[in-house]
């Protein structure tokens, strides 16, 4: 019996272990710009939009909806996750920052790819989050979708940047290619600007 009690207890630290692990050390970054610090347990859908499980210094536990802060972030494994808060057609979003130039931000929803991220909800929704997010300075967020990707894109770009906006479409200016189309958007925007 004391084996199998002792055997019991050891599973459990263990399983308690593995759970504690997958929190993530992280902040909140509120309306009013303080940094709130603890855990960040997990990013989930749910019918809102997005959410995340936050756990503070203090051990609390809350609920955390994206008009409520202003974003989070966590590190993990030495690499940095920032996720900010933004508001398109009736809806707050976290959206993670993939790019954070200084005239074209790119953002990307969070997915299931990533253990923390709970996604099951969202196969149930009329209408999934487009996998990326695009903001020019001064513009409304945009979502990115792969169909009508060149149309969209070219579009958008096409009084800032047209030379870029013209390559949209063709080889290495695909969608699978718009992290580095965005960064080589901000990279033109910084020579331009230093010209003047």
């Amino acid at each position: 019996m004391k084996q199998r009690y002792l055997l019991l207890i050891t599973f459990s630290v263990i399983f308690l272990g593995q759970l504690a692990a997958e929190n993530f050390r992280g902040f909140l970054l509120t309306k009013d710009n303080y940094f709130l610090t603890g855990y960040v347990n997990r990013i989930e859908y749910v019918i809102t939009g997005i959410a995340i499980e936050f756990t503070n210094d203090f051990g609390d536990k809350y609920s955390i909806y994206p008009n409520l802060v202003n974003g989070f972030g966590f590190t993990k494994d030495g690499e940095t996750f920032r996720y900010v808060s933004r508001y398109h057609e009736g809806q707050w979003l976290f959206l993670r920052v993939v790019e954070n130039g200084q005239r074209l931000n790119l953002y990307r929803a969070p997915d299931g790819s990533n253990r923390w991220v709970d996604d099951d909800f969202q196969a149930v929704l009329a209408s999934p989050i487009p996998q990326y997010w695009i903001q020019l300075r001064g513009r409304r967020i945009t979502p990115v979708r792969r169909s009508g990707f060149r149309k969209q894109l070219r579009e958008y770009l096409a009084e800032s940047a047209p030379a870029l906006a013209r390559k949209i479409g063709s080889k290495g200016y695909r969608f699978r290619n718009l992290p580095a189309i965005v960064e080589e958007y901000n990279a033109s925007a910084k020579r331009s600007r230093r010209r003047l």
